[in-house]
């Protein structure tokens, strides 16, 4: 298994990362998984399947409480994978208590007192305050989110002492909001066949473009366009091209650097209509939760059918 696992790092973990690891950091891959700054996603899920293991028992058992047990996961691998790689689920139909089902997304979430199993469930209608933990959202920012999907402007928010380029997104599977964070050397340093400097993360981090010359494309072929994070895709995007035919390669490595979940990146109104699962009893709280989902979701479908007659 500890081989299966170094061997996992140095293959997969080195197309992605920006720093290759020496023999020492190959012990295991969740060990060298933590010797960078920067967590990729094969770095991630090792280091998480790594802390899990010793609560896998737990897990299925509370998994298979919510309809999600070993042999309903094997004919869902996908699901599986995300579940153990710290991924957010697709949506799925989920048993919150034995007579009660939600729609809703799994996450597993690690704690001081070992794994949590999380529902994030989907709003019918995507709910902006204005005010979030602590951020003063302007009208033209409320509408920006629903249109958009994202603020282009990261805010600076405080964490472990260092001030965090923090971007306000929905996520789309849910109507929920988050939060994403991007630090600098979270980005890539080569960019289709060109280095990034320091100076360039930080522009890109902060939420400003970067024009950068001497990209290639898929054909080898050199070009210049303007380069910027795109908070809604979680992803870098392309504009302001100096020609009309570039062909773009596929952007899978900077993709899934920055595109990584982020623990915590759920705001405080997500997180209070979230639901732990996989327990015996269901609190009363959580039982208003789910009841009051189910009620706006039946509600939010008779209107719909007012209309449709109408």
């Amino acid at each position: 298994m500890e081989t299966e696992a170094i061997n996992y790092a140095r293959s997969q973990v080195d197309g992605l990362d920006n720093i290759a690891p020496s023999l020492t950091q190959g012990q295991t891959a969740w060990q060298y998984a933590q010797t960078d700054q920067f967590f990729s996603l094969e770095e991630q899920a090792a280091v998480l399947r790594h802390e899990l293991e010793p609560y896998r028992a737990q897990i299925e058992q509370s998994l298979a409480q919510i309809g999600w047990g070993p042999e309903h996961l094997a004919n869902h691998p996908t699901v599986a994978q995300a579940l153990f790689s710290g991924q957010q689920t697709v949506p799925l139909a989920i048993f919150v208590t034995p007579t009660i089902k939600l729609e809703g997304c799994l996450r597993i979430v690690m704690t001081e007192h070992g794994p949590d199993i999380r529902v994030t469930p989907i709003e019918p209608i995507l709910s902006i305050p204005e005010k979030i933990d602590g951020i003063q959202l302007s009208e033209r920012e409320r509408q920006q989110l629903k249109s958009e999907g994202a603020l282009p402007r990261p805010f600076l928010i405080l964490e472990n002492g260092n001030l965090v380029p923090t971007y306000l997104r929905v996520d789309e599977q849910t109507n929920t909001l988050e939060f994403w964070r991007v630090k600098p050397e979270q980005l890539p340093i080569k960019l289709l066949g060109i280095d990034l400097t320091k100076d360039q993360q930080l522009q890109l981090a902060s939420g400003h473009q970067v024009r950068l010359s001497g990209l290639l494309d898929q054909q080898g072929e050199p070009f210049t366009a303007s380069v910027s994070v795109s908070a809604a895709r979680q992803s870098l995007q392309f504009s302001d091209f100096n020609r009309m035919d570039v062909q773009l390669k596929p952007d899978r490595q900077f993709h899934q650097q920055l595109a990584h979940n982020n623990e915590g990146g759920k705001t405080d109104q997500t997180l209070s209509q979230e639901t732990k699962a996989g327990f015996e009893t269901t609190s009363h709280k959580q039982l208003e939760t789910v009841t009051g989902l189910l009620d706006k979701k039946t509600e939010q479908q008779s209107v719909k059918r007012t209309r449709k007659a109408h």
